[in-house]
């Protein structure tokens, strides 16, 4: 009997710190593995350039003058080119011949 309580202390002498080894192995790579994946996955670095002062700002060129906007051409009144009238006849079966 004395002989299989003194197997066990031994054994649990040994494999206390064995398990504990592995447990803080292990918890290392996992925290070094989802360290150098999001390392990897890092979006680039945005580049900063200082801003430049418009000439006009400082004063060492004059403001440029703006122009008038020019007037729009008037809209046509189907502006996409859709004809109803030609799918009305497509839908009654009517030929659809080409407009002279």
């Amino acid at each position: 009997m004395p002989s299989q309580v003194a197997f066990r202390v031994v054994c649990v002498r040994i494999l206390r710190p064995l398990l504990g080894g592995v447990l803080v192995l292990v918890s290392t790579a996992i925290v070094a593995l989802v360290s150098a994946d999001r390392l990897a996955h890092l979006a680039p670095s945005a580049t900063v350039r200082a801003a430049q002062a418009e000439p006009s700002a400082t004063g060492s060129l004059p403001a440029p003058v703006k122009a008038a906007p020019a007037l729009k051409a008037a809209a046509p009144t189907i502006p996409n080119g859709f004809d109803t009238e030609r799918l009305n006849a497509l839908m009654r079966g009517d030929p659809i011949l080409p407009r002279r």
